[in-house]
């Protein structure tokens, strides 16, 4: 009988896939560079069996001629197991730092020091208090210290701090890493413990190689390779990164020589251009051309001796490099598309003018696979063929740009070829290209690349598989080491810009991990996209706020912005109405009862942290926005929805029946011509709420509701007699009556 694998076990399969992703990355993508720098979930627990695989794949820092010595990396490990222990890796980018962080703590798992490994949130303020440890027993966490910006630094006294959480965590049992970089360190390291961040040196590049090919292939011939000069040349001084993109060349390189010799022996496969076998020397020469991007190569191929390459043999070669497995008659017509965008002429290839696709093919050097797609005989060569097309033609970067991004969105032109481009192959192809653009707009410093992407895929659809991938892109972008300094400054642009597409990509980047991480600077910009007001973004906004919510770090400056939107004439019908409405409409994942804003002011003991309780001042302000937006379908259904779940909850739970009556009262305390109107639209309300559509009527509900009105009434009774001296109108009947009893 089959057994179902465990949750850890699935888990532990997605989260190997990043390793994968790593390595089989089609050339020099960001994904390899996320092993290196980024932890994974900030929340999550680490399964073991991702660690397993981290420590597969880790070479340990080099420890020196001496094998007599303990190794540092030994040396941290044995720091790590006592009790409250505290490990800073000061450590540059690039350098294997929160790879070295799991393969340590997934050693103290395995030796049964620690039960879990979890990933921890530095939060929003700049201070870090001891209070912010979980209260779990026998942990290792792993925290990131947010690098520093223009607009906000880690504390000066976080080195002094390090004394009182390795107090905190000896009671508990358990043990904590810090990330962070040698320049911050340097800064907030006063106070700490002498002996807190160890040197541990750097790993040799040719371990770092052997254990990655070794993981991936456990056959590879690895000392006949990396002994061989030309990569051992191309090995001294490679960052780990660097590493391993040539891990990759020489995997792909292996690979297709061992497909290539089993092709040798089939009649079948030889007739329709199988690949020659290679000698290893020849491999290793097209690794080593690969890893120079195969400058040389291309440029004999663009300018060959004799003739001149026509255009169209050009863009056929840089279609075939970007809609790398589609159709071969897809990349045809998408050739001569190319041709029209970038020369301003067209070109037909319906009839027989024109090279035809066999023709073409062998020009740039590719071959037909069986299920029709091309195939380039040297690793890396269509990634190289767009970078060379990007350097050599600066002045055809835009053109180029905009049809790049119609790509995975303009498919149209394969039906003629009989052919079908399914959703799998778009997803694919617009990976593919948000990498370019990626790629291109953080080396040259340039946002046009990542707009043209954001603004086509917006107009195909928010709704449709295009728009999520280029969210996720620039998700994944922000949270990495080496984009993210480019990307945030990016985002910051795109948030005070009047293009709808650009500020819901900000604000649904903010709702992911960049917010989590990043949740100051994802305010700043939901600030400065709320000051715009755009009506094409305004849910997301709101959903952005409820995300964020979750952050108890930052709900008062949250808060604070909510209210200031209200509060502002510009801001106040739309972002300020519909985000304290979200606020004050949703309730958390299991709970029914307390709308979010309530859920503080409902907790009898919180941690000091995690206890802002909003201000009734505020929830005033937030809620005579919802009295006054009644009007309409959307309006009334968000007020309705939240005086049901506000007067619920004080029926529900009688301690908050204080805050609640006192917030809805002074809402609707409001001197002139708008002083009724409230009034009267939340006694209407709450006569609604007492029995109305799917609302059984109570006494329970009753009493409440009659409480309410008889507070209301007072109110303005005591209104009417503080304002003396001035004619008053006739008080309402019930008014009268409240005055005459609060005389007696």
């Amino acid at each position: 009988m089959p057994v179902s694998p465990s949750p850890a076990a699935v888990e532990a399969v997605g989260q190997a896939a990043v390793l994968q992703r790593a390595l089989v990355n089609q050339g020099e993508m960001i994904a390899t560079k996320y092993v290196f720098e980024q932890t994974l979930d900030s929340h999550a627990p680490i399964a073991s069996e991702y660690l397993a695989v981290m420590r597969q794949v880790y070479a340990e820092p080099y420890g020196g001629e001496d094998a007599s010595l303990q190794s540092p990396f030994s040396r941290a490990l044995a720091s790590l197991r006592p009790a409250g222990s505290v490990l800073v890796l000061s450590r540059p980018p690039d350098s294997g730092r929160t790879i070295t962080a799991y393969v340590l703590l997934g050693k103290l798992l395995e030796e049964g020091v620690i039960e879990e490994v979890r990933p921890i949130s530095f939060g929003n303020s700049q201070h870090f208090p001891t209070r912010r440890l979980p209260h779990d027993a026998r942990c290792g966490y792993l925290l990131e210290l947010p690098p520093d910006e223009d607009d906000f630094a880690v504390d000066d006294a976080f080195g002094a701090s390090v004394r009182k959480i390795r107090e905190r965590l000896e009671r508990r049992g358990s043990r904590l890493i810090v990330l962070t970089r040698p320049e911050q360190w340097r800064r907030i390291c006063q106070g700490a413990p002498d002996d807190v961040a160890p040197e541990l040196g750097t790993a040799r590049p040719r371990d770092i190689a052997e254990r990655w090919l070794l993981a991936q292939e456990p056959g590879f011939p690895v000392d006949t390779w990396l002994e061989h000069p030309g990569i051992r040349r191309l090995l001294v001084g490679q960052s780990p990164t660097d590493v391993l993109s040539l891990v990759y060349l020489m995997l792909d390189q292996h690979r297709t020589a061992e497909q290539a010799t089993l092709a040798s022996s089939d009649p079948l496969r030889q007739e329709r251009g199988a690949l020659s076998a290679q000698t290893f020397e020849e491999q290793v020469a097209d690794v080593v051309a690969a890893h120079s991007n195969w400058e040389d190569a291309l440029y004999e191929w663009h300018e060959p001796e004799g003739r001149s390459r026509t255009s169209f043999e050009r863009n056929f070669l840089l279609a075939a490099a970007v809609l790398r497995g589609d159709p071969v008659g897809h990349v045809y017509a998408k050739a001569a598309e190319l041709t029209a965008v970038l020369d301003k002429t067209e070109f037909n290839v319906d009839g027989q003018q024109a090279p035809g696709v066999i023709a073409m093919t062998r020009a740039v050097g590719a071959r037909r696979e069986t299920d029709g797609s091309l195939d380039f005989e040297r690793p890396h060569w269509d990634d190289a063929a767009v970078e060379y097309f990007w350097n050599d033609r600066p002045l055809a970067r835009t053109s180029f740009l905009g049809w790049l991004a119609q790509a995975p969105v303009d498919t149209s032109t394969s039906k003629e070829a009989l052919e079908t481009i399914s959703k799998d192959d778009r997803r694919v192809l617009a990976g593919r290209i948000g990498q370019f653009a990626l790629q291109w707009a953080v080396r040259h410093r340039r946002q046009e690349p990542l707009e043209e992407i954001v603004k086509a895929w917006y107009l195909h659809g928010p709704e449709k598989e295009l728009w999520p991938l280029a969210v996720e892109l620039l998700d994944r972008a922000a949270i990495h080491a080496v984009t993210a300094p480019y990307i945030h400054s990016m985002l910051l642009s795109w948030a005070s810009r009047k293009e709808p597409s650009l500020q819901r990509a900000v604000v649904e980047v903010c709702t992911l991990e960049f917010g989590r991480r990043h949740t100051g600077k994802a305010l700043r910009r939901l600030r400065h996209v709320a000051e715009m007001g755009l009506p094409d973004v305004i849910d997301q906004l709101r959903d952005a706020v409820c995300v964020l919510w979750g952050d108890a770090t930052i709900r008062s400056t949250l808060f604070s912005y909510v209210v200031a939107w209200c509060q502002s004439e510009k801001t106040r019908d739309t972002v300020g109405h519909r985000t304290f409405a979200a606020l004050a409409t949703s309730t958390p994942p299991g709970t029914h009862d307390l709308p979010l804003l309530l859920q503080t002011h409902g907790a009898e003991e919180v941690a000091d942290e995690e206890s802002f309780r909003p201000p009734v001042p505020g929830l005033v302000t937030g809620w005579r926005t919802l009295l006054r937006q009644a009007t309409g379908a959307a309006g009334s259904r968000e007020l309705d929805t939240a005086i049901r779940l506000w007067l619920d909850a004080a029926l529900a739970h009688p301690p908050l029946r204080a805050i609640i009556f006192e917030t809805l009262r002074e809402a609707v305390n409001v001197r002139g011509a708008q002083g009724p109107n409230l009034r009267e639209t939340l006694r209407t309300c709450a006569e609604m709420w007492v029995q109305g559509a799917d609302r059984p009527y109570s006494e329970e509900k009753e009493d409440l509701k009659r409480d309410l009105s008889a507070l209301l009434d007072n109110d303005l009774v005591a209104a009417r007699r503080g304002q003396s001296g001035t004619q008053q109108p006739p008080l309402p009947a019930e008014a009268e009556a409240a005055a005459e009893a609060d005389a007696a």
